[in-house]
């Protein structure tokens, strides 16, 4: 029978090919994320924003993903011309990613109540992979092959995006890292690993349904040279001003999705809010682990509108 570590082992390299270079984390709250995707989403909450999430991935599974991130998001004009700021952290197995990552928009009218963003990025990730942690499953002793001591290496790049912002909708294009670096840690000539280019494109438009109840259909679809396509999908229902809830569901897997998810929220103050989101397994790791959780908690600093209504945190 295989341990935990062996399947752990196992569902990587399968991950590895079928993902086919797709390197970037992944947040089933991919809404409450949009910075970490595109630069030109930096500047549009209508105040100074801050968010928390923590994700961990494959419950149950040793030393399966787990992901840390938070996000500074503010206008500086009038016309929600804005700067935004983002540190995250990723560990799976002996590998640990830091990532800082600023953003700048240029945003301008081009319709009634509709805005154009124009984003620009830079980032440095820091690689870390702690080789002297390792323990050989079986036959003990050690594999010459595998260095001894901590190995790793920065790696800066840039990124650019579009995104439109409308009364009541979004569509969102881009690609958050331009250069595709080296990312291997060994001194070897040849390079075996790049860092890929990543092309997102989101949209997702809100549809009042009474004064009550409003329903908002979200995707975010992901493009990758030589990886399947991948894409999420969320529909969430925002019940009065301070409930919402939605399912989510990600491609991927054998056939039958990567995952479903159950997403809950709620505004604890005019300022504060939390949502909590559930995915169950659908691939053939799903007997292996007990599905993945992600919590998300946003603070407003301007909190309601004059009007009265809840600032939306889709923007964070």
């Amino acid at each position: 029978m295989m341990t935990k570590t062996n399947q752990l082992l196992t569902a990587l390299l399968l991950f590895s090919v079928v993902l086919c270079g797709q390197q970037d984390a992944q947040y089933t709250q991919f809404m409450y994320n949009k910075l970490g995707f595109n630069p030109a989403v930096a500047g549009t909450p209508e105040s100074t924003q801050f968010q928390v999430a923590a994700r961990q991935q494959w419950l149950g599974l040793n030393e399966a993903p787990s992901s840390q991130v938070a996000t500074f998001n503010t206008p500086i004009t009038a016309a929600g011309t804005g700067v935004g700021a983002r540190l995250s952290r990723v560990t799976i197995g002996l590998e640990q990613q830091y990532n800082i990552e600023g953003s700048y928009a240029y945003r301008f009218a081009i319709g009634r109540g509709t805005r154009l963003g124009i984003g620009l990025s830079a980032s440095a990730r820091y690689f870390n992979v702690e080789y002297q942690n390792a323990r050989p499953t079986q036959g003990g002793g050690v594999d010459i092959a595998i260095p001894g001591a901590v190995e790793s290496k920065i790696i800066p790049n840039f990124g650019a995006g579009l995104y439109v912002d409308g009364p009541n909708y979004y569509v969102g294009l881009s690609l958050p890292r331009l250069l595709e670096s080296n990312i291997d840690l060994g001194d070897e000539e040849t390079i075996i690993s790049r860092e890929a280019r990543h092309y997102y494109f989101m949209g997702g438009i809100k549809l009042a349904l009474s004064d009550k109840l409003a329903i908002e259909p979200q995707m975010l679809a992901k493009f990758v040279s030589g990886a399947p396509f991948d894409a999420d999908f969320n529909v969430t229902a925002h019940v009065g001003e301070n409930l919402f809830a939605g399912l989510s569901y990600r491609l991927g897997g054998n056939g039958g999705g990567e995952s479903a998810s159950l997403i809950a929220g709620l505004y604890l103050s005019e300022k504060l809010s939390m949502c909590l989101a559930y995915d169950l397994g659908l691939s053939d790791l799903k007997s292996s682990q007990n599905g993945s959780i992600e919590l998300v908690v946003g603070y407003s600093v301007g909190g309601r509108s004059a009007a009265g209504t809840v600032v939306d945190p889709r923007n964070l």
